[in-house]
């Protein structure tokens, strides 16, 4: 039996977060959401997760905390960005850390799965 793609969706607006649970829905993947970075860390540090997609704006702990942190944390899981406010310097912030995927949002459900889909690939090749 293939090993399921652990997924965490991160977005302060829990709508959207589980809108991005439900676009991603598949048998072959199990999704959690959470709606700050807080708590995306202490979901991390509890179970392992193959793929962190998260919001850049959050109150508390915004995105580009949270990337800093589960890298310095030796999360060594594919990281996704999504966001509708994303100025240059933030987006090579986030190729520094090595974030997989920076994408504007709105995103549609083909594009997001394809996204995951070609991530998976790397995680089943060990990449």
């Amino acid at each position: 039996m293939k090993k399921k793609t652990r997924i965490l969706a991160v977005d302060d607006e829990p709508v959207i977060g589980e809108s991005i649970a439900c676009l991603l829905e598949a048998p072959n993947r199990k999704i959690a959401v959470a709606t700050n970075g807080q708590d995306a860390l202490a979901m991390v540090a509890r179970e392992k997760f193959d793929v962190v997609i998260t919001d850049h704006r959050m109150p508390r702990s915004g995105g580009l905390e949270l990337v800093r942190k589960l890298r310095q944390g030796k999360y060594k899981g594919k990281i996704v960005v999504l966001s509708g406010h994303l100025s240059p310097d933030n987006i090579g912030i986030y190729e520094q850390l090595d974030v997989d995927e920076v994408v504007c949002k709105p995103v549609n459900a083909e594009d997001l799965n394809h996204i995951v889909g070609n991530l998976e690939e790397d995680l089943a090749l060990g990449l």
